[in-house]
């Protein structure tokens, strides 16, 4: 199983060139497509709306020219870091400017992609506006690898840790992340639980031999004194684990958007990439 086409997001924030070269490398390992996408800000400001505020059409045009004069110059920068990094690899690539008003354009970008690799917050520009890659992951319906700033091996897949729960959100993860468990040295399963199984039942563990992983493991956590997310953090450091697989938990149905308490734990203290759905 390869992932054959993937979508990268790309600014001019910290980060940004690991980030596309982690991109390349997968491109290249998987033989895919790799799409370069930036976000622009096409909304007006608030405060030129604003009751009461008077202004002339002179310079509400002239706000508007450099304002785009500043957002074409953060997406040749961006474009030009992306088409550095792909010159003579022999991807087939794409750049796209997208609308970075809302969430909405850039999932439906990741919807028509295999996979989709974001910072944990992604830039809009001009201005300071971001978008976050959770909410992406919420609503694409497929695997969102979501990238620290800095910190992490460009090598990263080798030691998988898989945030384990018997749950719809787990099994999708685990599916949308076959490809990198597949090529995995390691692959370890964690879960906090009070009672249960000591291992991977016969029928999950044919399930990975399948798919090429044969030596994973479940290990069970019994300290049930600690948050969840505090439990894999230990885990991650006694396996010295580079990357974190795990599936995606709203609050309710009626808040899709909302992460559950562990999930927004993990995300809000990343230190490696976590390969993401929900």
């Amino acid at each position: 199983m390869q992932y054959r086409s993937i979508l990268v997001q790309v600014d001019n924030a910290y980060g940004a060139k690991a980030r596309v070269q982690a991109a390349v490398r997968l491109a290249i390992e998987h033989d895919a497509t790799l799409t370069g996408a930036f976000l622009k800000s096409e909304a007006t400001p608030a405060y030129l709306v604003a009751e009461g505020i008077v202004t002339s059409a002179e310079a509400v045009d002239a706000f508007f020219q450099d304002r785009e004069a500043e957002a074409a110059k953060c997406n040749d920068e961006a474009r030009l870091l992306f088409e550095q990094a792909i010159s003579s690899t022999g991807i087939n690539a794409s750049w796209h400017t997208l609308n970075g008003v809302s969430h909405d354009h850039i999932v439906n970008y990741a919807r028509r992609h295999d996979l989709t690799i974001l910072p944990r917050n992604m830039k809009v520009a001009p201005g300071e506006a971001d978008l976050s890659a959770d909410k992406v992951a919420m609503a694409s319906g497929g695997p969102v690898l979501i990238l620290p700033e800095a910190g992490y091996p460009p090598t990263f897949g080798r030691k998988i840790l898989v945030a384990w729960k018997d749950s719809r959100e787990s099994a999708r993860a685990l599916r949308d992340a076959w490809p990198f468990l597949a090529a995995a040295e390691e692959v370890h399963f964690v879960t906090a639980i009070q009672d249960g199984a000591r291992q991977l039942d016969e029928v999950m563990q044919r399930h990975l031999r399948e798919h090429g992983c044969s030596t994973s493991r479940l290990i069970i956590d019994r300290d049930t004194d600690v948050p969840t997310g505090e439990v894999i953090r230990r885990h991650i450091d006694l396996l010295g684990a580079d990357m974190i697989v795990m599936g995606l938990y709203g609050r309710s149905r009626l808040q899709e958007f909302v992460l559950g308490g562990v999930s927004k734990d993990m995300l809000g203290h990343m230190t490696m990439p976590v390969l993401t759905s929900h």
